[in-house]
C-alpha cells in the first residue's frame, strides 16, 4: 500500500514540464540533452510490461526521469548515469529517489488507480563504470518495501550469443517522445528496433565497446528510437516465436538529439549479469543482525 504522501509527490511531479527539471548530463560522444520515452512507439498495454519502472530523482527545485526495471522485489536495475553526477562520481542520496512499478500510465497511477509509488533506500552504481566514456554503464535502486510487480526475465549468456545482426528487439521506456517535448510522457511507451553488428555499431556509435554493449536501429524507416527520460530502460528480445521476452541491455545514449537515424545504445546485459545476480542474492538473503 503506498503512502498517501507519495502520491501527493507524484501528482504534483506529474504538473511539472521538462524545462523545470534537469536531465542526466550528456557524455562526451553524445548530445548534452539526448539522455534517453521512446520516439515513434506506440503506449504500452496495460499490465504488458509491469516490471518497467519509472524513476524520479526530485532534488529541491530539480529532477531528473529515468527508466528501469524490477530485477528483484526490492531492487531495480538502471542506467548508473541515473544515480549519480557523470562529472564528479558524486552518487545522489537515496531520499531523493521514488520508483513507479507496475504501470503503465502516470495519471492513472497518480490517481491511485494502479501501480505501486515506493521510496528508495539505497544507490548501488556498478564498480565497472567509467563515466568518462560512458562504459559499464549500469546501477542498481534498493527499494524501501517490495514491489508487487514480477521482475523481468534477464538474459542468459547463451540466450545472448544468439542475439546477433539483425534480430528483432523491442525498446521500452517512460522517456520522451520527440526531442523538444516539455510535458512528462504520461504513458509507458514501447517500439520495435533492429540490433546491429559490432563491426556497424564501432563505426556509428563510437567510442562502442564491443564486450559491454549492444546498438539498435530502425532500417529501412528509421522511425524508432529512444530519448530523455529512457535511460536504464530496457533493450527486449524474445528467443524464439512466441518465447518470452527478456531483458538484454539497459539504455544509455542517443546522438543528435534523438535521431532516429542514430543508433541508440545499450549496456549488455549479459556484461553485467554476474553483479546483478551478487545483489539480487545478498537481498533475498540478507546478514543476520549483529554479524
Amino acid at each position: 500500500m503506498t503512502a498517501p504522501s507519495s502520491r501527493v509527490k507524484l501528482v504534483a511531479l506529474a504538473a511539472l514540464s521538462i524545462a523545470g527539471m534537469v536531465c542526466a548530463p550528456g557524455v562526451a560522444h553524445a548530445d548534452a540533452g539526448a539522455r534517453e520515452a521512446v520516439v515513434g512507439g506506440a503506449p504500452a498495454p496495460g499490465g504488458a510490461l509491469a516490471s518497467v519502472a519509472e524513476i524520479i530523482d526530485m532534488r529541491g527545485h530539480q529532477g531528473s526521469q529515468c527508466t528501469g526495471t524490477v530485477v528483484a522485489a526490492t531492487l531495480i536495475l538502471t542506467a548508473a548515469h541515473c544515480v549519480e553526477n557523470i562529472k564528479t562520481g558524486t552518487i545522489y542520496p537515496a531520499s531523493g529517489f521514488q520508483v513507479l512499478t507496475g504501470a503503465s500510465n502516470l495519471e492513472q497511477a497518480s490517481a491511485g488507480a494502479e501501480g505501486q509509488i515506493l521510496d528508495v533506500s539505497g544507490v548501488i552504481p556498478y564498480e565497472g563504470f567509467h563515466r568518462r566514456v560512458d562504459d559499464g554503464d549500469a546501477a542498481l535502486l534498493a527499494l524501501s518495501a517490495p514491489t508487487s510487480a514480477a521482475p523481468i526475465a534477464l538474459a542468459t549468456s547463451s540466450q545472448s550469443a544468439t542475439l546477433g545482426a539483425g534480430a528483432t528487439a523491442r525498446i521500452a521506456g517512460w522517456g520522451n517522445t520527440f526531442y523538444r517535448q516539455r510535458l512528462l510522457t504520461k504513458q509507458l511507451r514501447w517500439a520495435d528496433t533492429v540490433v546491429q553488428s559490432a563491426s556497424w555499431c564501432k563505426r556509428n556509435a563510437p567510442p562502442f565497446f564491443v564486450r559491454n554493449e549492444i546498438c539498435t536501429i530502425d532500417p529501412p524507416s528509421y522511425a524508432t528510437g529512444a530519448c530523455n527520460g529512457d535511460s536504464g530502460g530496457p533493450l527486449l528480445a524474445a528467443q524464439g516465436a512466441g518465447a518470452q521476452l527478456v531483458q538484454v541491455g539497459i539504455a544509455i545514449h542517443v546522438y543528435d538529439r534523438c535521431s532516429t537515424r542514430r543508433p541508440s545504445v545499450y549496456t549488455s546485459v549479459d556484461a553485467i549479469a554476474g553483479w546483478v545476480q551478487s545483489w539480487i542474492a545478498a537481498y533475498a538473503h540478507p546478514a543476520a543482525a549483529g554479524s
